[in-house]
């Protein structure tokens, strides 16, 4: 099971300093206790990682993921992101699943988002989180040029119903 106490820490953090804009569409009554994030992240191998172009227009894309030592880890190749993250590092993600709110037929909505730091890594840091890695991914990134390590401060989650 993926270790969330950290992300937990973070999250009880982010909602003692959210707005109340926040906090009236993401009630922390209804955020995810550590069964369900455990649960909505290792259901979950791809997140949609954001960054920031040179001219501040946003990219977005889906991409794996791993959660050690309290961040998340995202594989890379050389490229726009890349690019994106060493000229401004920081990064928000989103993972979600279910597509049904309290009381309404279907899997129900769970979402979790996060932001902060990014931090990148020689792909040589695989060895602290392997076995979690291929886990998950089955085979090793032996694409990817690096890692970037997303150190959430500030993280938010929902469960419909």
């Amino acid at each position: 099971m993926i270790d969330v106490g950290p992300l937990l820490d973070v999250q009880h953090s982010s909602y003692d300093a959210a707005s109340e804009g926040l906090r009236a569409t993401w009630p922390e009554a209804q955020a995810l206790d550590a069964a369900g994030m455990a649960s909505l992240l290792e259901d979950n191998r791809y997140c949609v990682l954001a960054t920031a172009r040179r001219d501040g227009r946003a990219h977005a894309a889906p991409v794996g993921f791993v959660v050690a030592e309290g961040s998340f880890w995202i594989a890379t190749v050389e490229g726009l992101r890349l690019r994106n993250l060493r000229a401004t590092p920081w990064v928000s993600i989103v993972v979600m699943d279910g597509d049904a709110d309290e009381g309404e037929e279907g899997t129900p909505h769970r979402a979790l988002t996060a932001e902060g730091p990014a931090f990148l890594h020689e792909i040589d840091v695989l060895a602290r989180f392997e076995e979690a890695w291929l886990a998950r991914h089955t085979d090793p990134p032996d694409w990817a040029t690096a890692f970037v390590e997303l150190r959430p401060q500030r993280l938010f989650s929902h469960a419909a119903g």
